[in-house]
């Protein structure tokens, strides 16, 4: 009897773990990151406050970059996911066009081409021209 619990318990065992590795295996992003319209409708401005949104698929904290061509990423903000998405407050910094994307358990998702102007105003009442 006690080699039939034991079996169970490693069968048991075997089957969680190879459910988990399958989980973070397929684990992504499901989209680019959305970082919501801007007031301006075209472009975005810089010194502005918008809602940078990522869809994923799974647990795990989700990253959010922000990369020009030729320069090396910059980590703009975390988030943990609740109902398929993780948020963050996003504040262009830099004039110039910005590619936005998320990462989560090491997949990164599609970009997003974010066009940033010259803000004026803050936060919810700011546009960009």
């Amino acid at each position: 009897m006690a080699r039939v619990v034991a079996t169970v318990v490693v069968a048991v065992g075997v089957l969680v773990a190879a459910l988990s590795a399958q989980g973070a295996a397929s684990a992504e992003p499901v989209q680019a990151p959305d970082p919501g319209v801007p007031f301006s409708s075209v472009v975005y401005g810089t010194g502005c406050t918008y809602w940078l949104t990522g869809l994923v698929n799974s647990r795990g904290t989700v990253t959010f970059w922000e990369g020009k061509k030729g320069y090396t990423p910059r980590l703009i903000g975390s988030a943990e996911p609740a109902g398929g998405q993780a948020t963050i407050r996003w504040i262009p910094r830099r004039i110039g066009d910005r590619y936005l994307y998320t990462k989560q358990n090491g997949v990164r998702s599609k970009l997003t081409l974010a066009r940033v102007h010259q803000g004026y105003g803050s936060g919810g009442t700011c546009i960009a021209i």
